[in-house]
């Protein structure tokens, strides 16, 4: 009789041991194609979203003194003439840069002190339909603008001032709509009025400056050549990059990541515990049959070779079911998570790591009671019939 069909009647007969160890490699399979599975969605994602909405840079005066606040600036007396500000010329040096082709996006930016009811806002000034494509945290309730006379307002905005979309607002001595309201994004555009900003200039006589640009940028790894050149090309103009917070954030994901996999060895280790346990006790009980094939003429190599064979098959097993396991894992547990959008990814490679898993930790840890099992002896064994 050949080992395979033997090994394969004692994993029938015994299968609550061959289910014990099924589940112990499937848990460890299982574990490692999830953890890796939900890393590699998790960077796919932020690829994504880095690609699709750019890396900002802000372009300012570089001896602005401001105090009201807008995007980790302070702005002081916007309107007051008192502080540098850029001009079209420096828009005009942004758009001709060498790296030009890989600006996604630059929005000049317009921020002014007015004063509503008593009330002192800051107004701010821009191209409204292009800063809705690259600020995804925008979303109006309402309408978006469309005329010179309609404003959006942030959610603080309209919460004091008690405003809705569709209803009339004196700002500065003119009658504007608000069309629309911000969403509360837990930022400075809680507190804004947002205007076109040639209508922004107009109504506080400063038209052909501003006060900042934001440059969305079509890739990362594009930031720190823009930042030279237009440090090099505005000479008075200082240059605020994101990219920290970026690098900040793939760091805290490589580090959850780490956590991860550490957490995956560990379950790694104690399923080849278990599976080495359970084999060991499956020899010391099966020592009647061992000694039967020995003495019927099956070597030492058979033995071991069949102790292996049952390994291996266990092993196959595990193998498929934990790494189905893991994809429905990854599939799954991101729902559970408020907030949490996460592609899901297949990697092949990922699947035949968690396949090298299974048979790495089951035939590694049949080998030691497969050694005990060959050095059984035939007369000591033919004890127990």
């Amino acid at each position: 009789m050949e080992l395979r069909h033997l090994a394969f009647g004692y994993l029938r007969r015994r299968k609550g041991k061959a289910a014990l160890i099924t589940f112990g490699l499937a848990v460890a399979v299982g574990s490692f194609v999830l953890v890796l599975s939900l890393v590699l969605a998790l960077r796919e994602t932020m690829d994504d979203r880095l690609t699709k909405y750019g890396s900002n840079l802000v372009i300012m005066p570089a001896a602005a003194e401001l105090n009201l606040s807008y995007g980790g600036m302070s702005i002081a007396g916007a309107g007051s003439g008192e502080i540098p500000r850029l001009t079209e010329a420096d828009l005009a040096t942004l758009q001709s840069l060498p790296s030009a082709a890989s600006v996604a996006a630059a929005l000049p930016v317009v921020l002014e002190p007015i004063e509503v009811e008593g009330r002192p806002l800051l107004g701010l000034g821009t191209d409204i339909r292009e800063s809705l494509l690259v600020k995804p945290w925008w979303k109006v309730e309402g309408t978006v603008p469309t005329r010179d006379e309609e404003v959006l307002v942030g959610l603080n905005v309209r919460n004091e001032l008690g405003l809705n979309a569709g209803q009339q607002i004196t700002l500065e001595g003119r009658d504007f709509t608000v069309s629309g309201v911000l969403w509360e994004t837990g930022g400075e555009e809680d507190n804004l009025v947002v205007f076109d900003r040639r209508v922004l200039g107009e109504l506080t006589g400063n038209t052909g400056t501003m006060n900042l640009i934001e440059v969305t940028a079509a890739a990362t790894e594009m930031v720190d050549p823009l930042t030279e050149e237009i440090e090099t090309a505005i000479p008075g103009a200082a240059v605020v990059s994101v990219k920290q917070s970026i690098e900040f954030t793939a760091r805290a994901n490589s580090s959850l990541a780490d956590f991860g996999l550490a957490v995956t060895l560990l379950i790694v280790v104690i399923a080849g515990g278990v599976v080495m346990i359970t084999m060991l006790t499956a020899v010391k009980e099966r020592q009647k049959e061992i000694g039967i094939l020995r003495a019927v003429g099956y070597k030492q190599r058979h033995i071991a070779t069949l102790v292996l064979l049952e390994s291996l098959m266990l092993s196959t097993s595990g193998a498929i079911l934990g790494a189905l396991g893991g994809l429905a894992g990854a599939a799954i547990l991101p729902r559970f998570v408020p907030g949490l959008s996460l592609s899901f990814v297949v990697d092949p490679f990922v699947l035949m790591a968690g396949v090298g898993v299974a048979y790495l930790v089951g035939l590694s840890a049949a080998l030691y009671p497969a050694w005990r099992a060959a050095q059984l002896d035939p007369a000591t064994a033919l004890k127990y019939i």
